[in-house]
This record gives C-alpha cells, structure tokens and sequence, in this order.
C-alpha cells in the first residue's frame, strides 16, 4: 500500500498543482487589472455601471452557494468536518467547478478573502475524485487509502499556492489530521513536491510574496529594484531582541483571539439582520467599488499589499489606515460566507501588524529602522498562529518563504508567545470554531 500511496500521491500532488497553478495566475491577473479598471470608475455612468456588475456577479455567487453550501467559506472546515465523519462530498467535480469559477469572479472583483485554503479545498477533492475513479469497485481501499489521498491532496494544495512544500505536509499532520503515520507521510510529501513542482514549471522560483525574498534586511526607505538573492544577506537577529519578539507575539496572540472572535461575530451578524441571497453577497462587493477608487490596497488576498509595505516607506497613520480597513473589510467579507479563505488575509494583517510595531519601536529608538523586514515576517507568523493556532505550520511556512534556516527559533519564539496568548484570551482554532458553527446552524443562502 505504502508503495502506491507513493505513486497516488504524486499523481494526485501532479493535478492539484495544475488547478492551483491556474487560480493563482487567474487572481494574479485580478490583482493586475483591478486597480487600473477602478481608476476609470471616475463618472456617474461608470459608477452605475460597476455597480450594476457587481450585483449580477452577487447573484452568480448566491446561485453557486445554493447549488452547494460546501461551495461557500474556505472549506478547511468541511475538510475537518469530513475527517470527523460529520460532512460528506457528495458531488466532488461540481464542487470543484463552481467553486473554481466563484472564487476567481468574488476574490478577483475585490473581496478581501484567501486563495490557500481553497487551494487546499481543491487538492482534497482531486485526491477523492481520485480514489472514487480508480476504486470504484474496491470499497476497502477506498475508504482506507481515500482518507489517505484526501489529506495529501489537502496538503498538495498548500504546498502549490505558496511553493511551500514542507509546509503543506506539516499542515495536515498539525491541524487537519491531527495525527502522525507512515502512510500519511508518504502520501503527503510526493503529493507535496509534486504540486510544487509543476506549480514551479509554470511561475518559476516566484513565491506568492514577491519581495519578501528580494528585500534586505537593511531595508532602505524606498527599494525599486528589488533582488531575489538579496534576503540571504539577512542575519540572525540577536538574542537581545528575544524580548521584542514575545512582546509582538504578545500583541498578535490578543489581536488574533479578538479577530477570530469577531469572525465568526461576523457571520452571525448577517443571520441575525436576515441578509441572505444576492443581498448577502451584494454588501462587500458595492463596497469594493468606493474602496476600490480611495483604498485599493485593502482588497484581494493581500499579497501585493504585503509586497508595497516591503519596498515602500509608508507614514504610520498610513499603516493604521490600511490594518483597519483591512481588517473590517475582511470581517465584512468573511461573514457572507463567500467563496474564499482566511489564510492571506491572516497573513497580510499580521505583517502590517509588524510594520506598525518596528515603525513605533525604531520611533522610540529600540531598534534601527534596518529590522522592519524582519518584524513583518515575523508579525506574519505570529498572527497566523494566534489565528490558525497551528504555529508549526505558520513558522515552517515563513520559513519557506524566506529562505532563512537561522530566523527558525525566532519565528518560533514569536509564535509560540502569540499562541499561548491567544489561548489565554480565548482564542479557539478558527477553523474548528467554524465546523462547529456549522454543525449547528447551516444559514440559509
């Protein structure tokens, strides 16, 4: 068996990697066009126009969740869910289709929503898609090596919008499955590498956060011409800043309990005003149209924002702006219940977090203004762990992304203080909060 999970989970780690290669080029262009196409909203005609399509796409949206609730949300939880045995998928390929198309119309019109956990929704449906076609006639294998395939796919999709592989697999062990085997392992890591790889054929060595691994530590207050190599030049940050780190942390895991908090806040707020239907989806899309034209950095996954806070000295009150809007435009979004995760999202508050911390603490003259970079990695980490509470994959995923073997106990440290914290204040996993939301309401949509 442990032989073929090896050859299944490359295969199924091979198809995942095309779907999620495909998203993440779609919303690339999303992330391209946007803003040039809200700069010419700029006449009453254009305007009515905007917001003529943004109800016709509010109504694709609402048909699509109609069609399948599972087509809603990030999906992470209804994987946990189908892990537990309370959730099935019942019509994978349909799943898969109107959630692919939802989710590129509703994230790449503006919505501040994630692309990673539906990558990781994509992979586990290619991964039961699958087991169903090649054991149709062998119930066995496909109950035993289905789950199998089904978390490597999950993983899959992790390690392919992110080109973090190590991270896709730790993931599934941490959060989704919650325990350790062989099997999984070996089905996890070729799927893993697999999707990674191709996803690689398609956008190179590019990662999802452009200049994080093109800026140096020694961040200059404006950086045009940024270099992949140049983040090798990054150190080791002394011990002395050991203390800034659980202080960061400290502050994301408080930010981070209060905001999954507020997520699922969020979400009963339009059941409980009885916003369903068009309607439901209608709120955040009108709203990207004012945001789109004033504060567009607000909208999308956050990725780009993420890469101007790198290479662009912002004023503080600039980045306070930014945190807020995105923060509140996220609750706004996430509460609809649209197509889309939290992932991004949750990384790119994190990092503004950072920023705003090493701009007030190279105020006070704590630090030089040299570690900003390496504050908003680590806010990212921080914020993601206090949210997720999954700080293994939130420090191996940074990692990845930057390349940094030594920032490793870092990261740990900024994390760990931000999950201990968030679990002081209360803080559930987000995900596990929101399967058991679900299991005990399903609204209406």
């Amino acid at each position: 068996m442990r032989i073929r999970l090896f050859f299944e989970g490359a295969i199924v780690g091979i198809f995942t990697g095309v779907i999620v290669a495909a998203l993440r080029f779609l919303l690339d262009e999303a992330d391209i066009y946007r803003p040039i196409i809200f700069a010419h909203v700029n006449s009453l005609g254009r305007i009515f126009f905007a917001i003529g399509a943004m109800i016709l796409l509010a109504n694709f949206l609402a048909k699509a969740v109609s069609l399948d609730p599972q087509v809603g949300g990030s999906g992470i939880p209804h994987l946990k869910g189908f892990f537990q045995g309370r959730n099935q998928i019942v019509k994978p390929l349909r799943l898969l289709t109107l959630k692919f198309f939802a989710t590129i119309f509703g994230i790449g019109a503006g919505l501040s929503l994630g692309r990673a956990g539906i990558s990781v929704q994509f992979g586990a449906i290619v991964g039961n898609l699958f087991t169903k076609i090649i054991y149709a006639n062998n119930k066995h294998h496909e109950a035993v090596e289905g789950n199998f395939l089904l978390t490597a796919g999950a993983g899959a999709g992790l390690a392919a919008i992110f080109n973090a592989p190590l991270a896709g697999v730790i993931f599934c062990i941490e959060d989704l499955r919650k325990r350790f085997s062989q099997e999984i392992l070996i089905a996890a890591v070729t799927a893993a590498v697999s999707a990674s790889f191709v996803v690689k054929i398609v956008f190179g060595v590019r990662p999802v956060f452009e200049t994080i691994t093109a800026t140096p530590l020694h961040l200059p207050a404006v950086m045009t011409t940024p270099d992949f190599e140049m983040l090798k030049s990054l150190s080791a940050a002394p011990l002395k800043f050991a203390a800034l780190f659980i202080l960061l942390g400290i502050l994301c895991g408080v930010g981070g309990a209060f905001f999954s908090k507020a997520l699922i806040f969020a979400l009963d707020t339009y059941d409980r005003l009885k916003i369903f239907g068009v309607w439901r989806f209608a709120i955040p899309l009108l709203l990207a149209i004012p945001l789109g034209v004033k504060l567009p950095q607000v909208l999308g996954c956050g990725n780009v924002l993420v890469d101007e806070i790198l290479i662009t000295h912002f004023a503080i009150s600039l980045l306070i702006i930014l945190l807020a809007g995105k923060i509140l435009y996220t609750l706004i979004c996430f509460g609809t219940n649209a197509p889309g995760g939290l992932f991004l999202p949750v990384l790119v508050i994190g990092a503004l977090i950072g920023n705003i911390f090493a701009r007030v603490g190279n105020t006070l003259h704590f630090f030089t203004a040299d570690w900003t970079t390496l504050f908003i990695i680590f806010g990212m980490a921080a914020f993601f762990a206090a949210v997720v509470k999954a700080p293994v994959t939130g420090s191996i995923l940074i990692l990845e992304l930057t390349g940094q073997i030594e920032h490793l106990v870092g990261l740990i440290v900024v994390s760990g203080a931000a999950f201990l914290v968030s679990d002081l204040c209360g803080g559930e996993p987000i995900f596990s909060a929101l399967l058991e939301r679900s299991q005990k309401k399903i609204p209406p949509l």
